[in-house]
Parts: C-alpha cells; structure tokens; sequence
C-alpha cells in the first residue's frame, strides 16, 4: 500500500490536454449519488445516454479536464433493463456520456455498501473485469457497526489491491474524496479476477463466470478478515422487516403510517397557511397584507378604480398568496416524505406494493412508477418506459393518472380544513386511499383487454435502517417543498391571470353596456362567467353544480394547482360579492372557507355542504391530471388511446361523485 504522505496531491491532475472521465458505478441505494454531489457542487446537467431515454448525471470535479459520471445504479453487468444496459456499455466501450468535450473513461469508481459487500463486491468483480482501472469508495459503514461489521479500509484495500476509502456521503466527504481520487488516477490500480467482458459486453459462459466470481468474493471477505457467514446472519434490519414485511401486518402498518402522516401536516399546517393567506389577502381589520398595500400605493397614484388596480390586486396578489399558502403544505409533507425515505422505509412500500401489482396481472417493475405517480404523474410515465413488455407498459401508462399527485394534495388539504376541520388528516388519507383502490380496480379491467405474457418478478434490494441525519431530512424537504413552489407557482400565476382577463371580458346580452375591466361587470357576466355557468346543469347531481366550483374545474385540467386559485379569482373580479367590492379594492383569499360554503350552499342545499365537498374531491382525484400528463400519454402510447383514457376518467370522475352526492344526502339526510 502506497504511503499517504507521498501520494500525489490534488495539483499533479492530468492538464488539460489529456482530459479523463471517471464513471460511479454501484448498487441502488448505497450513497453513489450523493457522492457525486459532494464532488461536482453546481458543475453539473443530465444528459440522456446515446440513443435512450436513459439519463446519466454529468459534472466536473476539480478542473475542467476531469469529468465525473454518475451512472445508473445496477446490482450487475447482465443487463435485464435499458438503464443497466447504458451501465455496461459505457464501462465495456469506455466511453463517456455526451455532455461536453469527450474524454476517455480512465478510472471506474465502484461504491461499496459496508451493510451488503458481498452483493458489492461482485459488481466490483465484474466492473474489475472490463479491465478498467479501479478504485472503491465503501459507504454505510456507520450502519454496518451497528450490526457488528467491523471494516477495516486497509485490509480491504491489501485484499483488492486497489485503492479503497471509507467515506458517510452525509458528512461533507469532498476534502478526502479530492485526496483519494487523485491518487487512483495518478496510480490506476486493475483488479485480477479472472474472465473478462468482450467488446459486447457478454461474459461467455455466464454461469462458470458466476462461480469464479463468487470464490473471489469468498477470498477477498477472508484476506480483509470478514467471515461471510456472520455477513449473513440477521441485522437489526432483518429482524424489524419480520414485522413490518409480515404478509398479514406489513399493510396495516403501511396505511397506518399513511394515516399518521397526514393527520400530523393536518393539525400542524392550519397556522401557518392563515398566516400566509391573511398576509396577501385584503383586510378590514387594517392589518398589513399585500392587497392592502397595493390598494393603498394603487389609490396614491389615481389607480384605485382602474383595471391595474384590479389586475395587481385580484389577479396577481391572489395568484401569489395561493403560491404562498401551499409552501407550509408541502413543507410538512415533504419533510414527512423524507424522513421516510432517509430511513429507509419508502422501498419497503414498493416491497409490499409488489404482492398487490402481481395479482392484477401487472410486471413487480410496473410498481416504482406507480410509487414515482404519488408525487409527479409526469415522470412516473416517463419510468414506465423502462418496462419491457409492451402490455403491461400501456397499462401502467393508462392508471398512473389515477395516483394521486402532489398537486392534488394541496386541494384536499385545503378543502377538508374547510368542511372536515376535525378530520382533515382522515380525509386526505382516506383520498389517498381510494387512489390505491381505482390504480387496482384499473388495471384489473385493463388487463382484459391487454393481456400480459411475462410477469418478471421485482428485484428490489432493501437499504438498511437508519437514523434520518436532522438536518440533511430538512434541507432536502426544503429543496422538494421550493421546487414544487416555484414550478407551480409560474403556472398558477400565469392561469390566475388568465382567469383574470377572461373574467374582465363582457359577453351576452346582459353585458352588452359593459367594457373590458367595468368595474360594474359581474364575473356571471364574463367569458369566464358564461363558460362556467354552461357546465352547471352537467355537474348539478354532483352536488358543486355551482359555477365558481365548475369554472375552477376547467382550469384545473390544464393543472391542479389552480383550483383554488381560481375559485378565489372568480369571487374577487365579482362587484357583488362584498369581498371582491371595487370599493374596498380587496381580495377574497382570506374568506376562502366562507366562499367555499356558499358556493356549495347554493348547489347541494343548506346541510348537505360537507357530502358535496367529498364528492368534489373524488371528482378532483379521478378526472385527468393535468395537460402535461396527457401530452406524454400521447407520447407513449397514441392520441386515440389516449382520447379514450381521458373521456373514461371524466365519465368514472362524474359516476363516482354522483354516487357519492345522491347516496350521501339520502343517508344523511
């Protein structure tokens, strides 16, 4: 083993004129990824791998000449997917991903897991066997401890006869990542193991190569002082899987969890979204708000009874105060989300998804994108790609819509506040609830139609628990809550305004005196007004056949986030709503529960409010998600297909609240 204090420092990387790339190469799960954060920083961009939708992440460390990838995580080099497929022809080819000026791969940096090395060191055999230089990082050594493993780098690294370093991902490892890395480019080590990749990435015979590699994990464990049986023996994991993987608890306990999560964002997020709501929201109390600001700055400049005035305050002030009110909302879930993932409970939901997945028929792969549909429906179709039967991938393509997404969320949230105060986290889990029940009902009734031939079983690799590092779970929860924010606050916005200016168009008959923005023109009265209005009689027996409710519909399928926005644009562009009154130059986002009473008040009847809200919630979780997700349905599988899966969800969304509505109000009444 080469002495630490003369190995070559940071400044002795190859110049410019002779640029290298480094792959990361490791098992799902085991800190690759936040690994290669740590090293990159901001130097980073995706790029798809040459003739796939497969994405890689790309950056440079320390200089411009050297360049980092962070391939797709894989448990081996026999491919049985595109992404692993990409894994093994950039190592095989040696070849870099396209995302800049090209470089030779010249170092494979394989990630080791402390928790499971022998499924690591195998992918480290085979990587070895490219004839790649390598070096190994071993992460999760801290879990490892705690089941008795005691690793020592050293020994491993006189085993492997490579470089080898420990490192926790969590804990700033970049200064001795710098160190590492550089002394294995500058002194590339290759592992002997025997057997070798031809230039197609086959390994001959595939069994024979399997036995030589297991013998040479079997010595590597010995010469590093490990006894591969006690590697075998349960962990603190294991023992805790028993119960929470049990075929008759594992479920229970799944949506009891569930429940817990949303019952906690309920009780927790009902101060601060007042707070953000009365901050935007006109007042009469004469508190600050940002209506009352621009009202008041609007009525210094002769503005107060012009269209900017109405613009700035009912347009974009209520397009901003419902961006605002949703930050606390996605806060508390994401920070709920993270901590679930960090300890490593969130792949064992996938786990227990599996079992439901393989009874209607649907590949245990069809199960990550359907999880992946719970937070964005986007990218969960994008995921299905990866599925290899083409049946089951229109399947998955056709019920991901009915996963409840993030967007769809912030409506529950905020209507069950208003119509289910004591009960708002049951509400939103019982919502979450009925997703999972449509997503099988779906599939069951399409694997009918689309028969599937092949029901690959999941392969799934189960992280260790562990303690969720407090401030890594809440700057990740930050990052998710902002983003979300930020991409749908542009659309919410720009569709508030958008109701805005449909709602300051006059048409018909009883508008005919009117001008665009009259202060005396009533949102009935408008374009917005009209439309609305002409939906009323489809969705009366729903119970929200009122047009503020169906207009918000409308805008909702182009996206989600702007219901509630343009629920409360409608009332504050309408003089004869007193909390939209020219007069007082305010915004109805602070009366948002009284004006969702009314509006339902005046369609299901005086009692019957709280069954019409439920009914619009299933609507709102049933009917299409959003334009985006039909245009990569079109993508995926044709616009005929397509067309059929969207009207079949506005026919089931409008079924079901009918249902709901007409037997709710003869139960209760």
């Amino acid at each position: 083993m080469s002495c630490p204090k003369c190995a070559p420092t940071v400044q002795t990387l190859p110049r410019p004129d002779s640029s290298v790339s480094v792959a990361l190469v490791g098992n799902p799960n085991t800190g690759k990824s936040t690994l290669f954060n740590a090293l990159t920083g901001s130097k980073q961009h995706c790029v798809n791998a040459p003739g796939t939708t497969v994405e890689c992440m790309v950056g440079t460390w320390q200089s411009a000449n050297v360049r980092l990838m962070d391939l797709p995580g894989t448990y081996s080099l026999l491919p049985k997917s595109p992404d692993e497929q990409v894994v093994v022809d950039t190592l095989v080819q040696r070849t870099s991903v396209p995302g800049g000026q090209e470089a030779p791969l010249s170092l494979a940096l394989v990630v080791l897991d402390a928790t499971s090395l022998e499924r690591s060191l195998y992918l480290a055999g085979q990587v070895a066997q490219t004839g790649l230089p390598v070096a190994c990082v071993v992460t999760l050594a801290d879990v490892a401890r705690q089941d008795g493993i005691e690793l020592d780098p050293q020994r491993l690294e006189r085993a492997l006869k490579v470089p080898v370093t420990v490192v926790d991902p969590r804990h700033r490892p970049q200064a001795r990542l710098d160190e590492f890395i550089a002394r294995a480019l500058a002194n590339p080590a290759v592992i002997d193991v025997g057997g070798s990749l031809d230039a197609t990435g086959d390994f001959g015979d595939k069994m024979e190569n399997a036995e030589q590699l297991f013998e040479w994990v079997e010595q590597i464990l010995a010469r590093a002082g490990l006894n591969s049986a006690n590697l075998t023996e349960p962990s603190f994991s294991d023992k805790v899987d028993r119960i929470l993987l049990n075929p008759f608890l594992g479920l229970p306990i799944f949506f009891a969890v569930m429940w817990l999560l949303f019952e906690l964002a309920g009780s927790w997020v009902s101060p601060l979204q007042d707070f953000f709501e009365n901050l935007f929201a006109s007042t009469e109390s004469g508190a600050f708000s940002l209506a009352n600001g621009l009202s008041w700055v609007l009525g210094e400049l002769s503005l107060a009874d012009s269209w900017v005035h109405s613009l700035l305050v009912n347009g974009l002030a209520t397009g901003l105060g419902v961006v605002a009110s949703f930050l606390p909302l996605m806060l508390v879930i994401f920070l709920a989300i993270s901590v679930l993932e960090d300890s490593g409970y969130m792949a064992r939901a996938a786990f227990l998804a599996d079992r439901i997945m393989r009874k209607i028929g649907l590949d245990g792969r069809a199960v990550l994108p359907l999880i992946m549909g719970f937070g964005c429906n986007l990218p969960s179709l994008a995921a299905c790609r990866t599925l290899s039967n083409r049946n089951q991938r229109i399947i998955t393509t056709l019920i991901i819509p009915y996963t409840s997404c993030a967007a769809r969320l912030t409506i529950y949230l905020l209507i069950a506040k208003v119509f289910f105060p004591r009960h708002t986290g049951t509400v939103v889990w019982a919502m979450y609830v009925t997703s999972i029940l449509l997503v099988v009902a779906a599939a069951w009734i399409a694997k009918h139609f689309l028969p599937t031939d092949s029901e690959a079983p999941l392969m799934l690799v189960l992280p260790a628990y562990q303690c969720p590092r407090v401030l890594l779970t809440l700057r990740r929860a930050w990052l998710r809550s902002w983003a979300f924010v930020k991409g749908a606050g542009k659309i919410i916005v720009l569709l508030t305004m958008i109701v805005w200016l449909m709602s300051s168009i006059p048409l018909g008959q009883d508008a005919a005196q009117k001008h665009f923005a009259d202060p005396t023109l009533t949102t009935g009265q408008s374009l917005y007004g009209k439309t609305a209005k002409a939906l009323e009689p489809v969705f009366a027996p729903t119970g929200f056949g009122e047009w503020h409710m169906t207009g918000a519909l409308m805008t909702g399928f182009v996206a989600k986030e702007t219901v509630i926005s343009s629920i409360v644009t409608s009332y504050n562009m309408d003089p004869e709503n007193d909390g939209g009154d020219a007069e007082d130059g305010g915004n109805d986002l602070g009366k948002l529960p009284t004006l969702l009473r009314d509006s339902l008040t005046k369609s299901a009847g005086e009692g019957n409010e709280p069954i019409a809200a439920l009914a619009f919630l299933v609507f709102v979780l049933a009917y299409t998600p959003c334009m985006a997700t039909v245009a990569e349905q079109v993508r995926q599988i044709g616009g005929r297909l397509t067309a059929a899966a969207v009207l079949g969800q506005l026919v089931l969304a409008w079924i079901l609240s009918v249902g709901i509505f007409q037997i709710g109000t003869l139960i209760f009444r």
